[in-house]
């Protein structure tokens, strides 16, 4: 038909749409033809298949407006598509993800308390829905390592309420004391009907904050608080029923992708204390509910545990070497004589040879006429053969952690096995047997880089075969075999030699006497010496495709509350430096005297408001700042370097650095000069994780003598070379934490991330 020819045709010339459009026709004009309706249906599914690979690959590489172009392609093909449907929800997803990533990228910058919480709080569902999001792993490590920086990990409540403030009281009412905190902080308190009115306190603080006090106030008297607003505060007595009327709980459910179900509960159960635990093992779903803060620690637990299988590439190499040496020279003569009677001189003697015997009279007669004489051939042996083989397999086998792999190569010989019964019956059962090269291999990775595997060899071939008197034929099986463990680095090669079998042989067929002459022996006998050698190599080289990744101290590491609390924030005062009578605005702190209840008056009982301000910069204040170029070409290698500016004495100082993996790559890790001045000796050490885009490094300073001395001033901490893959306008470079030893009296101001401009 003119319409089949004109798709097929348009679509050799690449028009796709005008070609399907024809093909439709086809189908329309001619319904019931089976040809057009498979050739639709075929095509039709190959350009989606194409079309929904090109929008994947488009929206994995941030291009969202190729990949929704691509997916309603797909949808104007097919309206009910669910791999297109998913994909347009997934673009919408990542839109609004992107929106919040830039809200968070401003809160991050801004760097107060609250807003790194609300940063991490924004961050929380887009982790949730995507852990595996690049941008928003490397937006949590530098959220991490910020509010690390804070003394106080939750800052919940409003700015108000962390005011500096100094407090003294002796045995004064506890409400009466609340009643003075909410004036200087303008905090609304409620109080539960069951707080006892008698409640004294006692509490000197001096340049704290309110918050610090508030909560030390509370736990110290058996009171908790819930949060109602920005301002606005209840106080209720930490009693159980008092709890679950009060605390509230939170619904979570974990899913899993690589860990066991069963092992993450069961952690759960034993660490964060939860009697609320529901687990689906069908779709590795566990749904916990619990406080926030408990929510929040299983799911700092879970993200431990729930990490992918490392996997590792064995490269295996198996060579079998036979050689064989044969030399058969000589002359071989006849051993044996037969004679027999050919005729008898005799009718009787002719009976009897009839008979199939002869008579001692007729023994007689025979003469050289009637008998024969039968002599063996001679044969002269002049062979010699040399033969050389070498047996070779190559396999290459990806398998998972602590799992076993096996490689077969070779046959199945059957064997028959007859059964018969007393009855007559008769049969025959077929079993084989695996002849040939037998490898079998159990990876274990650990978290060095190195690889432990368990190997066992086995060689087997058939020596020859073996026929029973019964008729029935098996066979005799040679087999060498090893079996060890061993552990390489990766990229390491090992080489297990030594499977030898040596066969020699000697063979002589001689004339008595005359054989046994020295050099004209040769010719009265014959020798067969026979030399069979094979050896059998085996090369396994591992290369680790995906590695443990060993957590960073901030996740490996982290507070867990109380044994009646879990994930309650530790219990902290943080002093403050005391400003002067006068602040620089010309505002004066304020001294106020508290009556007690009972009318009389309170020297002691002081609330002092201390204005907040940017501390002095004291001794001991620790500096880093980036040094590298600010524009590079597509694959040209750079350095950047870690400069450190400290007046405080350090002996080391573990960083962490990221990197956006998909643009650049580092290529080496060394290190600075600062460590090592005065002729100190250190400890270097440094691991780059490629797939996660961090690199860790480790230094520490030991003086010349062996002592433990610290060195200040201004060097370079780490010279990291990277090549640039392509290009991009904002490659960044990030210090992601940064932990001197000693610690300084300052916390240690992370510089701006570095960013680097490459161009093709």
């Amino acid at each position: 038909m003119m319409a089949y020819r004109d798709a097929n045709s348009l679509f050799a010339q690449g028009n796709t749409e005008q070609g399907m459009a024809k093909l439709e026709e086809a189908v329309r004009l001619e319904p019931k033809n089976a040809e057009y309706r498979i050739a639709l249906s075929v095509r039709r599914a190959s350009i989606i298949n194409r079309l929904l690979s090109t929008a994947d690959t488009a929206r994995r590489a941030g291009q969202l407006g190729e990949a929704e172009k691509a997916y309603r392609q797909v949808q104007g093909l097919d309206q009910q598509n669910v791999m297109a449907r998913q994909g347009m929800e997934a673009l919408t997803k990542e839109r609004r993800h992107r929106a919040i990533l830039a809200e968070i990228e401003g809160l991050l910058k801004s760097g107060t308390g609250q807003d790194l919480v609300d940063a991490q709080e924004k961050l929380r569902p887009i982790l949730s829905e995507n852990p595996n999001q690049k941008e928003s792993l490397n937006l949590k490590a530098r959220l991490d390592e910020a509010l690390s920086k804070q003394q106080r990990p939750e800052l919940k409540l409003a700015a108000a309420f962390r005011k500096p403030i100094s407090l003294e009281f002796r045995d004064a009412p506890l409400k009466s004391i609340l009643e003075v905190v909410a004036k200087v902080s303008d905090i609304n308190f409620f109080y539960d009907k069951d707080i006892r009115p008698d409640l004294k306190a006692t509490v000197f603080a001096k340049s704290t904050t309110i918050e610090d006090a508030m909560r030390i106030l509370l736990v110290t008297n058996q009171l908790e608080q819930k949060i109602l607003n920005e301002s606005s505060i209840l106080i209720y007595p930490n009693t159980p029923q008092k709890l679950k009327d009060y605390q509230t709980l939170a619904v979570r459910s974990f899913y899993l992708i690589n860990a066991d179900v069963k092992a993450v509960s069961n952690t759960l159960k034993t660490i964060v204390k939860t009697k609320d635990l529901v687990v689906d093992e069908r779709l590795g779903i566990i749904i916990m509910r619990d406080t926030p803060e408990a929510v929040r620690m299983a799911e700092r637990i879970v993200a431990l545990q729930d990490l992918s299988d490392p996997e590792v590439m064995l490269e295996i190499e198996i060579l079998e070497i036979k050689r064989t040496r044969l030399m058969e020279l000589g002359v071989q003569w006849p051993s044996q004589l037969a004679l027999s009677p050919l005729k008898l001189a005799s009718s009787s003697a002719t009976t009897a040879a009839t008979a199939g015997g002869l008579t001692l009279r007729e023994l007689t007669n025979l003469s050289s006429d009637t008998v024969q004489a039968t002599v063996g051939n001679t044969l002269v042996n002049v062979r010699k053969e040399d033969s050389d083989a070498n047996i070779l397999s190559n396999p290459r086998i990806r398998v998972r952690n602590r799992e076993k792999a096996k490689v077969q190569i070779g046959d199945r010989v059957p064997v028959i096995t007859t059964t018969s019964t007393s009855t007559g019956f008769v049969s025959e059962s077929v079993n084989y047997i695996d002849v040939g090269l037998k490898l079998e291999v159990e990876p274990v990775i650990y978290l060095d880089e190195e690889v432990a595997i368990k190997i066992n060899l086995e060689v087997s071939n058939l020596v020859r075969e073996v026929l029973s008197k019964s008729g029935t034929l098996s066979y005799q099986i040679g087999s060498r075999g090893a079996n060890t463990t061993l552990r390489l680095k990766d990229g390491e090669t090992q080489i297990l030699a030594g499977l030898i079998s040596d066969e020699d042989r000697s063979v002589a067929n001689k004339v008595p006497g005359m054989g046994e002459l020295p050099l004209i022996g040769r010719l009265f006998g014959s020798q067969k010496d026979d030399s069979q050698r094979s050896e059998i190599l085996l090369s396994i080289t591992p290369h680790i495709i995906r590695s443990i990744r060993r957590p960073d101290m901030l996740s490996a590491e982290f507070e867990s509350g109380t044994e009646s609390t879990i994930g309650a924030p530790t219990l902290r005062l943080t002093t403050l430096d005391s400003p002067s009578s006068e602040s620089k605005d010309g505002v004066k702190t304020a001294d106020a005297s508290v009556a007690t209840s009972a009318g009389q008056s309170m020297p002691n009982g002081v609330v002092t408001p201390v204005m907040a301000g940017t501390p002095a910069a004291v001794a001991g204040s620790v500096g880093l700042a980036w040094q590298a170029p600010v524009q590079v070409k597509v694959g040209e290698q750079f350095s950047a370097v870690l400069n450190v500016n400290s007046q405080q004495a350090l002996r080391g100082m573990p960083v962490l650095l990221g990197f956006d993996p998909q643009v650049v790559q580092v290529v080496s890790v060394q290190e600075g000069d600062f460590f090592k001045q005065g002729k100190a000796q250190t400890t270097f050490s440094q691991r780059v994780d490629p797939l996660q885009g961090k690199a860790f490094v480790a230094l520490v300073r030991q003086g010349a003598n062996g002592n433990d001395t610290g060195i200040n001033g201004a060097g370079s901490v780490v010279s990291v070379t990277l090549k640039a893959l392509k290009a991009s306008s904002s490659a960044k470079l990030q210090l992601l934490s940064a932990t001197p030893e000693p610690a300084p009296a300052l916390p240690v101001a992370l510089p701006v991330e570095h960013t680097v401009r490459i161009v093709p």
